[in-house]
């Protein structure tokens, strides 16, 4: 028994199992005797790795933030965001995504073209771009260009131009390069006969029903109004003819119906004084409209528009050929001033070196002020009876007018050779191109 007691005394005391091991110093053992344990320690626990979560959050959101901002200023934002100045953007038929975004850039409307193509493949509108004409702004940004482009909104219109003094041809030439209508040949048909245009214009009808219109190679020649006109890109070629024809209905009722009466300021009295002008009341509207277009391509300059006029109503009321060089080349398609006896006496109804009085049609389409010339042609030419007329430096557009034949072949005589040496190089610059163009 002794033993036993000795031996237990001698047995080492069992150590006390902790989960943990707890090691305070003697201010948290103090502390804990005072307060006992601290109920913000648990809250801590548990807010610590929410903590933690939303601090990595804000971190994140603040990068996204400053490199999405980063990415819109350098790609996405508008080019000029204080300029709203409309910009009139053109997408052609065929045009791809990538053309039209280089096209965009280029015309300062966008900062990338790269990232307008994947913006355009990623939301899916590939299909929805259309040709068409668009009206754009540099303040816009590409988000903003790619919704308009692809709202269906487009304007789809082009810009054609129709010069003074353009023949049927010249404006069929001119349409077809740009692409305004697919076939020439379809063009020059429609204005061969006038009578499906008769009821959209009086001029025309007029004309039909005079029976004037027959024998011409274009009878809707000098009813195409030059202007600057706005069509449908998918316009048919009858509908651009319907357009410049509704125009010359405009253009006529300005000049040929407007007042003739003018008025300026005497410079003696300082007051107003009513203009004499004498109006060619004898001719016809259709035989104005002719008239002028020989004026058109008789004068470079517009302030001998009425003079040149003068000369051919002088030559008319003294029964006098008109012999104007336009009208002898119209049918033989030659481009230049000095002409050859043979090119002056070919035979046709437009060439007035052979026929009497005005060719049968107009040999071009005039301006308004051409019109406005052949039905007013200057008061002081008609009064002097100046006869004659003929290009002086073919570059300068100036006219040397006469009143006696005499006066006319000197000028001839001393013009001529200026004339014929335009027209060589003319033709060695055409030759010229012709021969690159192979």
């Amino acid at each position: 028994m002794a033993n036993n007691k000795k031996d237990a005394r001698r047995a080492p005391a069992r150590k006390k199992s902790f989960s943990r091991p707890m090691r305070y110093d003697q201010r948290t053992v103090r502390r804990e005797r005072e307060y006992g344990m601290y109920w913000y320690a648990w809250l801590w626990h548990i807010l610590r790795p929410v903590t933690v979560f939303l601090c990595a959050v804000l971190i994140v959101v603040g990068l996204v933030t400053m490199g999405w901002n980063r990415v819109y200023e350098t790609f996405l934002m508008p080019v000029d965001p204080n300029n709203t100045q409309t910009v009139r953007f053109t997408i052609e038929s065929g045009d791809s995504i990538s053309e039209i975004g280089e096209n965009l850039e280029n015309a300062q409307l966008l900062r990338n073209r790269t990232v307008f193509r994947y913006l355009v493949q990623f939301l899916g509108v590939t299909d929805k771009i259309s040709y068409g004409t668009f009206d754009l702004s540099p303040s816009m940004d590409v988000n903003a260009i790619i919704e308009e482009l692809s709202s269906g909104s487009q304007n789809a219109e082009r810009t054609i131009t129709i010069i003074p003094g353009w023949t049927v041809e010249d404006i069929a030439d001119y349409l077809y390069e740009e692409g305004a209508i697919q076939s020439r040949e379809e063009f020059l048909t429609l204005c061969r006969d006038a009578a499906p245009f008769a009821e959209m214009s009086y001029p025309i009808k007029l004309a039909q029903d005079m029976g004037t219109l027959s024998g011409r190679k274009y009878q809707l020649e000098g009813y195409l109004a030059p202007d600057t006109y706005r069509v449908f890109r998918n316009a048919s070629a009858q509908q651009i003819v319907s357009t410049l024809v509704e125009q010359t209905n405009t253009v006529i009722d300005e000049v040929y119906y407007s007042d003739s009466i003018q008025y300026e300021i005497d410079p003696e009295t300082g007051e107003y004084r009513e203009v004499v002008r004498y109006r060619n009341d004898d001719l016809t509207l259709d035989e104005i409209i002719i008239l002028a277009s020989m004026i058109e391509k008789e004068a470079a300059n517009t302030e001998d528009y009425a003079r040149v006029s003068a000369v051919f109503t002088n030559r008319m009321n003294a029964g006098m050929r008109l012999e104007s060089d336009p009208t002898a080349t119209y049918l033989l398609g030659v481009d230049k001033l000095a002409l050859s006896n043979e090119e002056t006496s070919a035979v046709n109804n437009y060439n007035t070196y052979v026929i009497d009085g005005l060719p049968i049609g107009p040999i071009c389409n005039p301006s308004a002020a051409a019109m406005e010339a052949a039905l007013y042609p200057d008061v002081e030419y008609v009064d002097e009876g100046y006869l004659y007329f003929c290009a002086k430096e073919p570059t300068s557009g100036e006219l040397a007018f006469a009143k006696t034949l005499e006066e006319h072949e000197a000028n001839v005589a001393k013009y001529r050779p200026l004339w014929e040496e335009y027209d060589r190089q003319r033709a060695q610059q055409q030759s010229a191109n012709d021969t690159s163009a192979q």
